[in-house]
């Protein structure tokens, strides 16, 4: 079997890091031939993913150039994959609009978060091209039920195949963290976008009281960095940038005392498995797919500073490290998707 993976950028996010580990996981134990598509070019991770051997087709230009819709066709049709999967609103748009005509290889469209916001026009299209999607795929039941409600999908066709986690990378410190007096080191790991909450962490910060002696550090990188170190100056917080090895990630959480999650949405985030794989206290929002990654969170409302105060003011004190809940790792990720291509191959026959 040949499949085509289809992603608008190639960044290492949460989604991006999960179908690199699906791909490779896969190419391993040859469940499949991967051929990974981005449709922006020049992505460095998108790079170390050539390195490591798997084959990588790269656009550029304007989305809405028709011109590069009929070449994402030609890649598409031409290259002998048995199924074509897409990752996210845009290039789940992008590649059914590519594949618009009498003949086309099936379809798997992943969803990666609950996504209410989305408008009413990108509702449409999405219902528009439910006749070029065979199946779906969510990373949690909250997402599959946003694919029935945004897509107009029916429930049968909805998969949900939660997020691997590597084990061996992703595991509590050998020593416990010793601070030597130091203040608690409290930290994050996201795209700095709005829907991440990040400017609510900040807000938090500022109503911690100064008897808690602690930094903040926020891993990532995103078009949000400027406004977010405007907003905390004078305040504790770092942002040194984005870790794009999950080795460095996890050697990252292993230097914390708490961990923090403060999105206004998610679907199921890698970080929270992660950070409760190396035995790290957790604070998250109450944000879709949270409740169900790991137990012994300390939960609180999106955009609620005051709550998250609080709650990392508790862990701090009193802490309670999380627990992962339902882990698998890349190959089982890799071979659950396997079955989702021949069912859409055996639908589209």
């Amino acid at each position: 079997m040949k499949v085509i993976h289809v992603m608008g950028r190639f960044a290492a996010s949460g989604t991006e890091r999960q179908l690199a580990g699906m791909i490779l996981a896969a190419a391993r134990a040859g469940l499949w031939e991967p051929t990974l598509c981005v449709l922006r070019a020049g992505e460095p991770y998108a790079q170390e993913m050539a390195e490591a051997g798997i084959p990588l087709v790269e656009f550029d230009g304007p989305d809405a150039d028709p011109r590069r819709l009929a070449s994402l066709r030609r890649v598409l049709t031409s290259g002998g994959h048995d199924v074509v999967h897409s990752s996210l609103y845009g290039a789940n748009v992008l590649t059914r609009l590519a594949l618009v005509g009498s003949s086309r290889p099936p379809v798997v469209v992943s969803e990666r978060r609950v996504e209410d916001w989305r408008s009413k026009p990108a509702r449409a299209v999405d219902r528009a091209l439910r006749p070029l999607t065979d199946e779906w795929i969510g990373n949690s039941p909250d997402v599959a039920d946003f694919v029935v409600r945004a897509h107009g999908a029916p429930r049968a066709r909805v998969h949900v195949i939660r997020n691997g986690i590597d084990t061996d990378v992703f595991h509590p410190a050998g020593e416990p963290r010793h601070r030597a007096g130091g203040p608690l080191r409290i930290g994050a790991v996201g795209r700095l976008v709005p829907v991440k909450g990040f400017d609510v962490l900040i807000e938090a910060v500022r109503r911690l009281t100064p008897d808690l002696d602690a930094e903040f550090v926020v891993v990532g990188e995103g078009p949000e960095r400027s406004a977010l170190e405007q907003q905390a100056q004078g305040l504790p917080v770092r942002f040194p940038g984005g870790l794009h090895d999950p080795s460095a990630v996890a050697d990252f959480l292993r230097t914390l005392d708490v961990f923090v999650l403060p999105s206004r949405s998610e679907g199921l985030p890698n970080v929270v498995l992660e950070a409760a794989a190396c035995g790290l206290p957790v604070v998250s929002t109450r944000a879709p797919g949270i409740e169900g990654a790991a137990s012994d969170l300390v939960l609180v409302e999106p955009d609620d500073a005051a709550g998250l105060a609080a709650a990392l003011t508790s862990q701090a004190l009193h802490p309670v490290p999380a627990r992962p809940l339902g882990v698998q790792s890349f190959e089982a990720v890799a071979e659950a998707h396997r079955a989702v291509y021949a069912a859409a191959a055996a639908r589209r026959a």
